[in-house]
């Protein structure tokens, strides 16, 4: 059985640990978009600790709009606040320069369906981690059964699990690793190595 997750906004490490786990994922495409989800936000981490970055997003039917109808807002030039948040949280991280052109790219990307800008950025990081899991939209809105990957990812406990081998971020915390953070803080710190906290048993 194919698995059905939510679309995420440069997801977290256990996002796509789920996602790598199989080799087909259905992205639920037909749901009624939720308020304050991780579909549309992500968190980095900077110096003064957790930034959570969020995409406006217009909605013709308000809380009735399917998730692949949502359009991205032009309303406020959110793009730039964006990259210039990623930029002054990881310029310094050791594969900032490898990857910043592509992540400018994605961020100023022309496309205005929030879904297909999501999943451009979901294929872009399994790209930079050779992750070869097929993403396929749904048709029609999937209802939630047991033991669903979507109830396990719920934004409470998003990415909560110990990563089995913690790496080094730009600015460590009192505790020396901020967990529940998006793919962005992995690929920046290990690079193509970020790939062992999403493969690994």
């Amino acid at each position: 059985m194919i698995p059905v997750l939510p679309t995420a906004y440069f997801g977290s490490v256990a996002y796509f640990k789920e996602v790598a786990k199989h080799e087909k994922v259905y992205i639920e495409a037909k749901e009624h978009f939720p308020k304050q989800s991780y579909r549309n936000r992500c968190d980095i981490l900077g110096a003064d600790g957790i930034l959570t970055l969020s995409i406006p997003t217009k909605k013709h039917s308000g809380s009735k709009t399917p998730t692949d109808e949502v359009i991205l807002s032009t309303d406020e030039n959110w793009q730039k606040r964006h990259w210039r948040s990623i930029m002054t949280a990881y310029q310094s991280a050791a594969f900032f320069d490898y990857y910043s052109i592509e992540v400018h790219e994605i961020i100023f990307s022309e496309e205005t369906n929030f879904l297909k800008f999501n999943m451009d950025i979901a294929q872009r990081i399994l790209q930079w981690l050779d992750i070869s899991t097929e993403l396929i939209l749904t048709k029609e809105f999937q209802p939630v059964i047991e033991n669903d990957p979507r109830s396990l990812l719920t934004d409470k406990n998003l990415n909560q699990e110990l990563l089995p081998s913690p790496y080094i971020q730009v600015f460590p915390s009192d505790e020396s690793f901020t967990m529940n953070l998006s793919i962005l803080d992995a690929v920046m710190c290990e690079g193509p190595l970020a790939r062992n906290l999403i493969k690994s048993q």
